[in-house]
C-alpha cells in the first residue's frame, strides 16, 4: 500500500503533461513551416506558419478556459478546423491547394453541421 505523502494531490493528476504540448508544438509547427516551404514555396509556407503557429499559441492557455470558450463557441471553434485541415492535406499530399481548398471546406461544413445538429434539443416522444 502506498503511503499519503508519495501520492500526487488529486488537483495534479491533470498537470502532469500539461507541459507537453507548449514544448512539442512550437518546433514542431516550425518544422512543418520549414517543409511546407520546401514543398510548395513562400505562400503555403506563411499559411502553415500562421496556422501552426495559432494552435502552438492557444496551447499556452490554460485548458480550463479552451475549454469553457469551445463549449460556448462552438461553431467558432470548428471553423479553425478549415486551415488546419487545408494546411495538412497541403503538406501530407501532393494534391493542387486548390483541390486542398475544396476538401478543406466540405471537410469544415460536414464539422459544423454535425456540431449543429449535436447542439439541436432532443425530440421529446409524446
Amino acid at each position: 500500500m502506498a503511503d499519503r505523502e508519495d501520492a500526487a494531490p488529486p488537483s495534479a493528476a491533470g498537470r502532469s503533461l500539461r507541459w507537453l504540448p507548449r514544448v512539442i508544438l512550437p518546433p514542431v509547427a516550425v518544422l512543418i513551416t520549414i517543409g511546407m516551404y520546401d514543398k510548395r514555396g513562400v505562400v503555403m509556407a506563411v499559411i502553415a506558419a500562421i496556422t501552426y503557429g495559432t494552435l502552438a499559441a492557444i496551447s499556452w492557455l490554460p485548458p480550463e478556459r479552451l475549454t469553457r470558450w469551445s463549449r460556448a463557441h462552438p461553431v467558432i471553434d470548428g471553423l479553425f478546423f478549415a486551415p488546419l485541415l487545408f494546411a495538412g492535406l497541403a503538406y501530407l499530399t501532393s494534391l493542387s491547394p486548390a483541390i486542398c481548398l475544396v476538401i478543406a471546406a466540405i471537410g469544415t461544413v460536414l464539422l459544423l453541421g454535425i456540431i449543429w445538429w449535436r447542439r439541436q434539443p432532443a425530440k421529446r416522444s409524446e
